[in-house]
This record gives structure tokens, sequence and C-alpha cells, in this order.
């Protein structure tokens, strides 16, 4: 019976906004009321695997229709801003599935090493950098390729301390779990031959001598980043602006951003109030899997503050599950067991982030033991992230992990994509299923009428089945709640 009401709840509930929805498009497809933007001439991709349109017309910040040339031009009215895709693909907004927000706003500031693929290449990016950046206390870069800072062949320190010698130098792997240091570093964080590793983590040293060789694994790292100067609210401020404006350059309209506390929520809520956040935030907090009632207590409050919003809201937590080595883990599955349960009572989003398959079936473990113990009727759109479920009860979803890697969405479309049939998934990867898992596919991940007017015009037509098209393009326009954020710079010509 109980099942039963429930279904019929959610017919009533789906059959209500349907029939409100109707109303609604009915006064928004009014052909005489005002028209602000409309494009045109593209290979619009509206997502969930609808067939490719035409042309989208815009009304304030949701799409008024989707259809072809001819339907939305009619729809033109003397103050209607009109953009010619000249045949390239438009699609939805794109959100990224995994970010880590702050982080990656302050990596912006450093050293990007993603081209360096040899030790010249990395030595050579060094000087120059520490030349261009003078005046900064220390030399950071990062996205360093991660065998080559685990080239054993290699002295990291002596490298460091020639490229650089007088001031600290602090590079991390692309991955995130390898550091280079020179001695400037190691001496500001007081490591010596006598530092002992921390818990989950190693402080590599020289087999000879003892001495530090300047290469730190995971949580070592910590030793050095614990060190490095602390900038001011203001800076964390137009840190974060400038990520949100390179995102627009990518076509990212929403990331789903996990944080290790509320200070990240307070600076994007500071940037909302000015009337500035041109990105969609849905956060996430970091919890450890011995979470306790306490803390899920604090959390609960911390929710209340940042309730369900287009543009900033908090509703999720990520469990991470960190490697201790070949067979361990940090999640073990009675604890994962009781934390998914105790944040499940509590109606939080549950994520795992696991660190092998021992993880992954832990995490499908509790998950299925809570829809037993709790059974709540409300539905559950939990997530493993850095795995990959293969039964077909699973939705996947695209995070690109930065800064830990790069932000562009093209390196995750260019890996997942082999074959042409699989090019339209992988956008919805990118967008519908992104907004399903945060509770937005209401209003966002998909181009129809009533919808969020968050849409990304590229240069070409990554649907005529070239390998490379995908490659070759480039976003030319993006446009965040109607109105356009990011326009590509005119091709320079000789006159």
């Amino acid at each position: 019976m109980a099942t039963r009401l429930t279904t019929i709840l959610v017919i009533v509930i789906v059959g209500a906004t349907f029939i409100a929805g109707l109303m609604v498009g009915a006064q928004r497809d009014d052909a005489s009321g005002p028209v602000d933007l409309i494009i045109v001439n593209g290979k619009v991709y509206p997502g969930g695997g609808a067939e490719l349109q035409e042309a989208v017309a815009v009304r304030g910040n949701q799409i008024l229709r989707v259809g072809t040339n001819r339907e939305v031009k009619r729809l033109r009215r003397p103050q209607t801003l009109v953009l010619d895709a000249h045949g390239g693909t438009v699609i939805p907004g794109l959100n990224d599935g995994r970010v880590q927000l702050m982080a990656g706003a302050l990596a912006l500031d450093r050293l990007d090493l993603s081209s360096a693929t040899t030790i010249d290449d990395l030595e050579t990016g060094l000087r120059d950098y520490a030349v261009d950046a003078s005046a900064r206390p220390w030399v950071l870069a990062r996205n360093a390729d991660t065998a080559l800072l685990e080239n054993p062949t290699v002295a990291p320190r002596k490298i460091l301390d020639a490229a650089v010698p007088e001031r600290p130098v602090f590079i991390v792997s692309e991955d995130g779990r390898v550091a280079w240091v020179n001695s400037k570093a190691l001496e500001i964080a007081g490591i010596t031959r006598r530092t002992r590793n921390p818990e989950g983590g190693v402080v590599a040293k020289d087999r000879r001598t003892g001495e530090p060789t300047g290469v730190l694994r995971d949580a070592a790292i910590d030793l050095v980043s614990h060190m490095l100067p602390r900038l001011t609210r203001v800076e964390k401020i137009a840190a974060l602006r400038a990520a949100i404006d390179e995102a627009h350059k990518l076509g990212v309209t929403s990331v789903h951003s996990v944080t290790p506390g509320e200070e990240e929520l307070d600076l994007l809520s500071t940037i909302r109030k000015q009337g500035d956040l041109t990105v969609r935030v849905y956060g996430s907090i970091a919890v450890s899997p011995t979470i306790g009632e306490a803390e899920v207590a604090e959390l609960d409050k911390l929710r209340e503050e940042y309730p369900d919003d287009p543009t900033l809201k908090l509703a999720g937590v990520e469990i991470t599950c960190e490697k201790r080595g070949p067979e361990l883990s940090t999640c073990d599955p009675a604890a994962l067991e009781r934390a998914v349960t105790l944040l499940d009572k509590h109606n939080w989003n549950v994520t795992v982030r696991t660190a092998g398959g021992a993880d992954v079936r832990a995490a499908v473990d509790a998950f299925d033991h809570v829809a037993v113990s709790n059974p709540a009727p409300r539905e559950r759109r939990y997530r493993v992230d850095d795995s990959l479920l293969t039964d077909g009860t699973a939705r996947l979803l695209f995070g690109s992990n930065w800064p830990a890697a790069s932000l562009d969405p093209r390196d995750a479309l260019e890996e997942a994509v082999a074959t042409p049939a699989e090019l339209l998934p992988a956008i919805d990867a990118y967008t519908a299923q992104v907004a399903f898992a945060s509770h937005d596919e209401q209003r966002k991940g998909t181009l129809k009428a009533g919808m969020l007017a968050d849409i990304v015009i590229l240069s070409n037509n990554i649907f005529d089945k070239r390998p490379e098209s995908l490659r070759e393009t480039a976003v030319t326009v993006t446009i965040f709640d109607g109105k356009i954020v990011y326009q590509r710079p005119a091709a320079a010509t000789d006159d």
C-alpha cells in the first residue's frame, strides 16, 4: 500500500507540474511579447537524446522555443539580439560534475606545467616564471606530469635549487598526489632528515645520506602547503571571479563543487549579493567516513543558510575514501554504512569518492542498506565518484576534478567518445545527467521551453563525424541566465 501511495503521489506531482508547465509555457510562447535573444543557423542539440534543431529563442532568463530557423526567426522583434551560429553546435551550458572551485581558483595564478614533458622543459618553465613573478615570495606551479615527478633517477631538490635558488619552490603533480620542493621550502616547513612520515604520506629521503630529496607524496604535501602565504578575503574573491571567467571560456555554466568547509560558500554568497555570480554552484561538503551526529547537526545548520536556489545551494556531502596502501582504504565498510545511514536520515545527498573496487562495493552496499533501513518516501540520488558501474542502473556523469585535472570539457569528451554514436550520451553526461544528480533537471541541463537559458555556441559542427572535430572546436559564445557572459574575440586579420 505504501509503495502504491508513493507512486500515486509521484504521478500527481508530475501531472500537476506538467499542467502548470503548459499554462506557463502558453504564456511565454506569446509571439507578441518581447524576445530578448535568438540563436539561428545552428546544429542545436537540446539534450536528452532529442533530435537536432536549428534555432533557439530566449525571453528573459528562460528558453522560449527550440525549433527551426523559420519558427524562431518569426519571433524576432526590433530589440531582439540575434546570434548567428554559422553552422556551429549549440548545446546546453556545460555542468562539471566535480570540481574544487576554491582550490582551482587559487591554482589559476600558478605556473601551469601541463605542457612540460621533460626535466629540461620543467626547469626552463620555472626559470622564466620566476623572472616574470619576481615579486612573489613563493614560486608555485601546478599540473606537472606525475610520471615526471615520480622519476627515481632525478634529484628534484638539486634541480629546483639550481633553477630558483633564492625563493621557495612548490610544484604539485596533475593528480595532486606528488610534489617537488626545493631547499628553501623544506627549511620553511621544518622538514629535515629527522622528519617522520605523516599518516598517509611520504617524505622521500636519500638512501645514502638520509636527507629529504624534495619529493613529497600524499599527506606529506600538506607539510609544505600549510606554509604557503595566506590570501586575504579580497584576494580570494578576486581569484573566484577569475575562475568563473575561465569557466565561461570553456562553456561551463554550472559546477558541483566539493569544499572542506563553509569559507567557499561564504565567498560565493558575497559575489552573488554583488550580482556577479554567473556560474551555478551546487555545493558539497567533504566529510570523514567517521562523521558523527554532532558534525551532521552543524552541517544541517550550514545547509539552512544555502537552501535550494538556481545559482548557489548546499545539498551534498562527499565521503572520501583515501588509498592507504595496495589493499587498504580509509573507508571501512561498516563505518561507511553508518555514515551513509546517518547522513541519509538528515536528508543529505551522499557521494562516496572511492579509492578502489572494494570501496565501490562498500558504497553500493551502504546505499542498498539505507534504502531498507530508512524507507523514507524521497528520491535518493547517490553517487559513487571515480568508478564505473555498468549494471544498467547507474547514470554516467562527467566531472573534471579540477584543479587536479584540466577544466576543459573537451579533454573528458575526447577520452570518452570513441565513435560518433557516443557523442550525444557524452554531452548528456556533462549536462542533463549532472543536473539530474543535483535535483535540477526541471530547470537546467536541456534546452526546452521554460528551462534556464544557459547555452553554449561552439565554433564547429561537432556532429560531422570527423574524429578531430571536437579538438578543433572552441567556444564562441557562453550564455548564462539569458545574458552573454563570454564571446570569443574575433581572429586578427592582416590589413
